[in-house]
């Protein structure tokens, strides 16, 4: 499992992650699995580039 506040892989058990301090939420408590925040960031960076290249071919098809 992995801390979703600094990515630092923790043990299952524990209940603050020992790199940043942070409480570690259970399964059911909404984190997601491995590397959960990573994925989040990945999927916003994806969505942005995908709506600022259609913003982009929307200005070039208009011009």
């Amino acid at each position: 499992m992995y801390c979703r506040h600094c990515g630092k892989e923790v043990k299952d058990k524990a209940v603050v992650c020992s790199g940043c301090g942070q409480p570690i939420e259970e399964a059911g408590g909404g984190t997601a699995g491995a590397g959960g925040g990573r994925w989040s960031w990945f999927t916003m960076f994806v969505t942005t580039g995908v709506f600022l290249l259609l913003l982009l071919i929307a200005i070039i098809s208009g011009l």
